[in-house]
């Protein structure tokens, strides 16, 4: 996901029209690189792990960067693109707002781990750990798509309609996951 949405995010800055975010487009490459070099000794069967300290450095970095690169400037005249990061980490927020709700919902700590993270859920509906992980990926792509269309686009009608698209696909997720389940 970090692969993703960090390469996706490089694509915004570099082509920004007009005024393209060079430092924070070579940072994005940079994370984008060392995760795909990670990824590579990540793949099932995984022989090493990130763990919670490489993850948490790894969204920080993102979550700061993508501050630093679209922050809105009077100036700007497209002002609905700084909605591009929240279509890019779409899938990421989603699975932490339903992860934190299921855990308070059951009376627990937000913080408190366990198997209910979208793609656990996943697994839980009966598809396996690669096409669970498959799917994740696949939304984060089809949102981060729709995220890089914020660009293209040149009015707040059309900006409306592509986040609309991104909350129908968010939508559709918590519907399957809320689809009740065989018991044998």
């Amino acid at each position: 996901i970090g692969l993703i949405t960090s390469t996706t995010l490089a694509v915004m800055m570099l082509t920004k029209p007009g005024d393209p975010h060079w430092f924070v487009g070579g940072f994005f490459l940079i994370v984008a690189g060392s995760l795909m070099g990670f990824l590579c000794h990540n793949w099932s069967p995984a022989r090493i792990f990130m763990g919670d300290a490489g993850s948490y450095f790894i969204g920080f970095s993102i979550a700061c960067m993508t501050l630093l690169g679209t922050f809105y400037t009077p100036a700007d005249e497209s002002q609905h693109v700084i909605l591009a990061p929240l279509c890019v980490l779409a899938v990421p927020l989603y699975d932490i707002c339903s992860v934190v709700l299921i855990r308070l919902k059951e009376g627990r700590s937000p913080f408190q781990p366990d198997k209910k993270h979208f793609s656990h859920r996943l697994v839980a509906l009966g598809l396996t750990k690669e096409q669970a992980v498959l799917t994740v990926h696949l939304t984060t792509i089809i949102t981060s798509l729709l995220g890089l269309t914020l660009y293209a686009v040149s009015t707040w009608n059309a900006a409306v309609i592509v986040v609309a698209c991104v909350g129908c696909i968010l939508l559709l997720i918590a519907i399957l996951e809320a689809a009740p389940r065989d018991q044998p």
